[in-house]
């Protein structure tokens, strides 16, 4: 008890500061006391819990709630999926398979591998092998699907509005989600301002808005770096209403074409300052406001996905398959891009025949109760459908054209997971 009691004494022992001389010969000390320190202390710690309490519980009120139960069995999944992505998009490998991805079958995980053309060999020189049932004891199944490019319009073989009544092209006094803009560089293209976003910041106060798009929409791939002259027009150039600049380039993520399944890419964004933040409203034509934004491990396979974007307007589709690597062909260079961990996502036939078009890159993907699942950058292209893989190997052998040919997938869109572009830029949506 008398330890205790010494103890608890030497916590709140006072402690002289300085001391001077008095005029009348006498002397003024100043201490400072341990119980002021122990009581900062307190109050500083209080503060600290309070901050990252508070963070927390707003980081968790912008996610949508978890749904997933089996995260340690899709972890092993994935693993498996990166072992068959090292080996079958290799360059030089196969001419024909351009994806892999994690999708369903019976109720149960599959890996899907996907082809351009099932009738051809699968990889140069199987002849006529087959794919295996399973790898490591995971089925495998095979899917055929037209290799995705970049979805940024190049003003070439301009398809009819009439085609796509229901997309923004034109001028708009107030800047919503889903509507056309690029950069002002890309001459005769167009591209889609997906949504908007903040800078991430411990400070309290007021933040600057910005537009959410993708590198080849609010970029121009030519340039490593941000400059002056990187101001984004609304509408987008390639477009023939008269277009203005709206907002300057702030920040991208830099894309590495011709790599390898080693180097992969992660995420095609880019965000740029709104100059009048006072004219632009936070929704997505015919979906409304975001709500919150969901997890990579959350996505479901399966569950909906709509969008707006600048050339078709409102489409709904479902996710098909999750953590989807594939090779991207950008037809502005002929150069291709290994894209790792992917959301791919089909039409929801047949009231939408077409998930995304030419001019829809950049238009953010949310479910089915407005919390946002991803950010469109490819999808079915006009590049050759035989080989987006950068090989030296001869033309495919056919194989037995009487065998069943597998289900095809036409008109799909590839979506970064949009918490990875959150992640990566530093940004969050605007709720």
């Amino acid at each position: 008890m008398i330890s205790e009691t010494n103890n608890l004494l030497l916590a709140l022992e006072k402690h002289l500061m300085w001391s001077r001389r008095n005029p009348d010969g006498g002397t003024t000390s100043y201490y400072y006391s341990d119980e002021i320190t122990w009581i900062l202390g307190a109050l500083a710690l209080a503060w600290l819990t309070w901050f990252f309490i508070v963070r927390y519980r707003r980081a968790m009120a912008m996610r949508r709630p978890p749904r997933r139960s089996d995260r340690k069995l899709l972890k092993r999944i994935i693993k498996i999926k990166n072992e068959l992505s090292s080996q079958y998009l290799q360059a030089g490998f196969s001419s024909n398979m351009h994806a892999v991805g994690i999708g369903m079958l019976g109720g149960d995980y599959c890996i899907q591998v996907f082809v351009a053309d099932a009738r051809s060999e699968l990889w140069n020189g199987s002849g006529a092998a087959s794919l295996p049932n399973n790898y490591r004891g995971v089925p495998l199944t095979l899917i055929e699907m037209p290799a995705a490019g970049l979805l940024s319009d190049p003003g070439l073989k301009r398809e009819p509005s009439t085609r796509y009544p229901n997309g923004i092209r034109d001028y708009q006094e107030v800047i919503v989600g889903g509507i056309s803009g690029a950069n002002t560089n890309l001459t005769g293209q167009s591209g889609t301002i997906g949504y908007f976003c903040t800078r991430k910041s411990n400070l309290p106060g007021r933040r600057q808005v910005h537009m959410l798009s993708n590198s080849h929409v609010f970029v121009d791939l030519r340039k490593a770096s941000v400059d002056e002259g990187d101001l984004i027009l609304q509408p987008s150039p390639g477009e023939p209403d008269s277009n203005r600049p709206i907002g300057s380039l702030v920040n991208f993520s830099a894309i590495k074409f011709q790599g390898d399944t080693n180097e992969p890419n992660h995420v095609d964004a880019a965000i740029a300052r709104l100059w009048a933040p006072d004219q632009h409203k936070p929704v997505l034509p015919l979906i409304g406001s975001v709500k919150r934004y969901v997890p990579k491990m959350d996505i479901e396979i399966g569950e909906a996905a709509r969008k707006f974007g600048r050339t078709t307007g409102y489409t709904e589709g479902r996710v098909l398959s999750i953590f989807f690597d594939l090779w991207v062909r950008y037809d502005r260079t002929g150069q291709s891009a290994y894209f790792k961990d992917q959301l791919l996502i089909e039409p929801a036939l047949p009231t939408f025949p077409r998930f995304v078009a030419k001019g829809d890159s950049g238009s953010l993907v949310v479910d089915e109760k407005q919390n946002a699942i991803g950010l469109i950058f490819a999808g079915t292209s006009d590049a050759p459908q035989s080989a987006v893989v950068p090989s030296n190997s001869q033309a495919a052998t056919p194989v037995d054209p009487s065998a069943d040919k597998p289900v095809r997938i036409e008109a799909y869109g590839v979506a970064n997971p949009i918490c990875e572009v959150l992640d990566r830029l530093k940004i969050e949506l605007v709720f």
